[in-house]
């Protein structure tokens, strides 16, 4: 999918000069990535009359999970434009509130019974992009790991415990400790002193337990960057079936070779995720390649 780049009226600090996104499944069984671009004409207009531009992505983790990831996918952009944080040109309220309104709605729809949101979740990274004024606010791109001090530190505050039993550090089954879904590893359900109430609750484990805290977050980590009038950008959103691949240096200079070399931004963004999903064991990996200017650049 891609997106045309917007023609900015003169009193934009970016110019949006192409945007592409592109998926690819890899050897999985089954495609768990989703992403969104949202250009600045599709866009409500907004009060405070800047022109934003809006990217996600999404990355489905454990059997099923491709349900949290559209889930988000469908309501993450709506949600963002609920209350008037995002109008007000708070990004990062705008963002919290979006990603704990989707939370909130998760849990509601499990406790009526759709347990898929209890056994899986999915990953999430946004950005926003202020046109006028060069401010790009995004979730920041740090691994939110189990074994991380901060993360393992938290768990285990919160009553939780990380494992080794394999190479990887994990909490229960997963090797995350940042997601939307996953909720049988939040409260309340990891302290329904209810117990299961489905089959799929109690695939979850879903048991009465001592008063706990929620093993895994779904609180973003977020950043605020000011995007300067006089340079260009690249902006490189990706799933893990990317960056386990390449480092970032890579992954940006693929971009630039493949965009100076003549290929279309959209082109870029599906050759990068055809390369990486190449050979054996091959994650979901999807990319979002999307190219800034500076008006004086």
């Amino acid at each position: 999918m891609s997106s045309p780049a917007h023609a900015p009226s003169s009193k934009h600090a970016i110019k949006p000069r192409g945007v592409g996104g592109a998926s690819a499944q890899g050897t999985r069984p089954s495609q768990q990535d989703q992403y969104m671009i949202t250009p600045p004409q599709e866009i409500p207009k907004m009060t405070i009359h800047d022109e934003l531009a809006i990217f996600a992505v999404f990355d489905g983790q454990v059997s099923g999970s491709r349900k949290v990831a559209q889930h988000a996918k469908r309501h993450i952009s709506e949600l963002l434009f609920e209350g008037d944080a995002l109008q007000a040109g708070r990004f990062e309220d705008a963002i919290r509130q979006a990603i704990q309104k989707e939370e909130e709605t998760l849990l509601e729809e499990c406790q009526e019974g759709e347990d898929k949101f209890a056994i899986s979740g999915s990953t999430v990274s946004v950005v926003i992009v202020n046109l006028n004024n060069g401010v790009m606010v995004h979730r920041l791109t740090q691994d939110h790991k189990p074994e991380n001090p901060k993360e393992k530190e938290r768990i285990e505050d919160a009553g939780g415990v990380v494992n080794y039993a394999s190479e990887t550090a994990r909490i229960g089954a997963l090797n995350m400790s940042r997601a939307l879904g996953d909720l049988q590893y939040k409260n309340p359900l990891n302290n329904d002193t209810m117990g299961p109430s489905t089959a799929g609750q109690e695939i979850a484990a879903m048991t009465p337990s001592i008063e706990q805290g929620s093993f895994v977050s779904s609180e973003p980590s977020i950043i605020r960057v000011d995007l300067r009038q006089d340079r260009r950008y690249i902006l490189a959103l990706t799933t893990d079936g990317v960056t386990n691949v390449l480092k970032d240096s890579v992954i940006i200079n693929e971009i630039k070779t493949r965009h100076e070399g003549g290929l279309g931004v959209q082109q870029v963004a599906d050759e990068l995720v055809r390369g990486v999903t190449q050979g054996e064991r091959r994650d979901n990996a999807t990319c979002i390649a999307v190219f800034l200017d500076g008006c004086l650049s």
